[in-house]
């Protein structure tokens, strides 16, 4: 499983997830030429890398996916945090995706969509 976590996720949170797995692909949108990127452009980069995007935005990003796939394109996947899970909460934001890594990080996430458990 490749990983990108949004510009809206601590980016102490990528160094958490290689501490805990040394081999995980892990990126964040923080970095620099990434943050620029338009939504439509990310999920299109993600795509070609077959990177899953995790992110907190529910509002604009349900409508992009969407645009995708009714377009006929795919996307590397995404995973919702939702609100449930407080901006501040890195620990139990830590924990969700530990745990759905564990149980289907082998899995093909290519255009998926899932919602983190809270």
């Amino acid at each position: 499983m490749k990983l990108m976590l949004d510009v809206h996720l601590d980016p102490g949170l990528t160094d958490a997830l290689r501490r805990r797995w040394p081999k995980l692909d892990v990126q964040s949108a923080t970095e620099p030429g990434l943050s620029v990127l338009s939504d439509p452009l990310l999920l299109e980069m993600l795509a070609e890398e077959g990177r899953v995007l995790v992110t907190r935005d529910v509002n604009t990003m349900p409508e992009h996916v969407k645009t995708r796939m009714c377009a006929g394109l795919m996307h590397g996947g995404v995973i919702f945090v939702p609100r449930t899970i407080a901006q501040t909460d890195t620990r139990q934001l830590l924990r969700e995706l530990t745990e759905l890594i564990e149980r289907e990080g082998d899995a093909d996430w290519r255009s998926r969509v899932c919602w983190l458990r809270a």
